[in-house]
């Protein structure tokens, strides 16, 4: 790659401040969700509670409400759209990718999980003791549904793949929010988060940090050799800051089950610039965690039953 192929790869202050603005986000995000659990705990003495499953469901009610108005305040303040529409023109191709992507990843990892003797459960770090109380187990099902597919479409498309497209514009923002989606919100010790973890919300703001000296070299340096060297620092720092997010595994089910979350992640984001609607990821987070859902039962002893 020569001199000047390097150069233009660093970022500008333009750039910069979209990542960092995905950094709060996420940060509120994660903020958000530690103060709900807290909220929960004091909350569920106090109110017609009496089973997890109700404490649950008070806490998804809280953390989706919350999460809601923060991305309408974002999405006001900013005067962005978030394609709140059905597809136009229908994309058969993007929605069949939606549906049938997600549910052939997780069919992968667990023929990798079979073949490798490492039960699916042990991945998602969720056993189902039988099918005999097959009640409880879809309403918790239900209730993670609840959560994970209007959760994950604020935070990846509304708070992580909008700023970055006004970045990097469509097809590298399709690119850009698989990869910080994936360093915030995958994890090969129970998968696909709504919220980042501290030690993935600071793996986050170490890329936003090496962004953001890249865009000030940027601007400060003029010799073309020293900006060349900087671009090589930045692009080597953030491809060990996301390597070592999302490829800290110990088994090879462990690395399947990390790369499905991320190709789901992919799937959301491409056709959600594809389409400019929200319901094909939308439906892509529904088919993974249907998916997933019945890998897990079927593991339990009972037939999927979807």
């Amino acid at each position: 790659m020569s001199l000047h192929a390097l150069t233009r790869r660093l970022p500008d202050r333009a750039v910069a401040r979209q990542v960092a603005l995905v950094s709060a986000l996420l940060a509120l995000t994660a903020l958000w969700q530690h103060a709900v659990r807290a909220a929960t705990r004091a909350l569920v003495p106090a109110v017609p509670v009496e089973s997890v499953l109700g404490s649950g469901l008070l806490s998804a009610v809280l953390f989706l409400s919350g999460l809601v108005l923060l991305a309408s305040a974002y999405v006001s303040y900013r005067g962005v759209t978030v394609g709140l529409r059905r597809p136009s023109p229908p994309d058969r191709l993007g929605l069949l990718l939606a549906i049938v992507g997600p549910v052939v990843l997780v069919g992968l990892t667990a023929v990798v999980g079979t073949l490798t003797s490492v039960p699916y459960g042990a991945l998602a770090m969720i056993q189902y003791g039988s099918v005999a109380t097959l009640r409880p187990i879809l309403a918790i099902a239900g209730l993670g549904v609840l959560v994970t597919v209007p959760g994950l479409l604020v935070v990846c498309q509304v708070f992580v793949q909008t700023p970055l497209r006004e970045a990097v514009g469509g097809r590298g923002a399709v690119v850009a929010t698989t990869l910080v989606a994936g360093v915030a919100l995958v994890s090969d010790t129970g998968g696909l988060a709504v919220a980042p973890a501290p030690g993935r919300l600071a793996a986050v703001v170490v890329l936003a940090l090496f962004v953001g000296g890249g865009a000030l070299a940027n601007a400060r340096l003029d010799g073309e050799r020293g900006r060349a060297f900087v671009a090589l620092l930045v692009l080597a720092g953030g491809a060990l800051v996301v390597t070592s997010a999302l490829l800290d595994v110990g088994s090879l089910a462990g690395v399947a089950y990390v790369l499905a979350r991320l190709g789901v992640l992919a799937i959301a984001a491409s056709t959600y610039e594809r389409a400019d609607s929200l319901l094909p990821p939308a439906l892509a987070y529904l088919a993974f965690s249907l998916a997933e859902f019945s890998v897990l039962l079927a593991g339990a002893g009972g037939p999927a039953p979807f």
